[in-house]
């Protein structure tokens, strides 16, 4: 079962997570085309994931998480970012989150670290889906960019 508590302890200071996450690709330094990304569309990548994260792990259908992570793996392909770095940026997101909830405060008995261990395990499910997602729009873009066979066969 699913801390509610601690989801909406996101969803409500979104902002201190995303805090974290720019410091996160700030400090690395595999991520230059990220970097480049307006700070304005970082927040709001962050705004979008993490103020409806207990919309995504209750009730976000896996068709529902396809049909936008795909648009934004498509998106991230056309802009010229690397996959690499789109999927280290879901990385340091979860590490973000999960960071923020592991410095709310002490766990005070073992329903509480078990409700915080199980939200992690979800976390981690999410983002894993996640990643899978942005993966296979970026894919699908360099698919839908790529010359057909027969038109390269005509051009010759």
């Amino acid at each position: 079962m699913i801390s509610t508590r601690l989801v909406h302890r996101i969803e409500d200071h979104w902002e201190q997570v995303s805090s974290r996450f720019f410091r996160l690709v700030r400090s690395s330094q595999d991520m230059p085309h990220f970097a480049q990304l307006p700070e304005s569309e970082m927040t709001e990548v962050c705004r979008r994931v993490l103020r409806n994260l207990g919309n995504w792990l209750v009730s976000g259908s896996e068709s529902d998480i396809s049909w936008h992570f795909e648009r934004v793996g498509a998106e991230r392909h056309r802009s010229g970012m690397p996959l690499s770095e789109a999927i280290r940026a879901v990385q340091f997101m979860k590490d973000a989150a999960i960071s923020f909830i592991q410095d709310e405060g002490p766990v005070e008995n073992s329903v509480e670290l078990y409700a915080e261990e199980e939200l992690e395990n979800q976390l981690g499910r999410f983002f894993d889906l996640l990643v899978f997602h942005l993966a296979r729009g970026c894919e699908n873009a360099t698919v839908a960019q790529a010359p057909s066979a027969a038109n390269v066969r005509n051009s010759s």
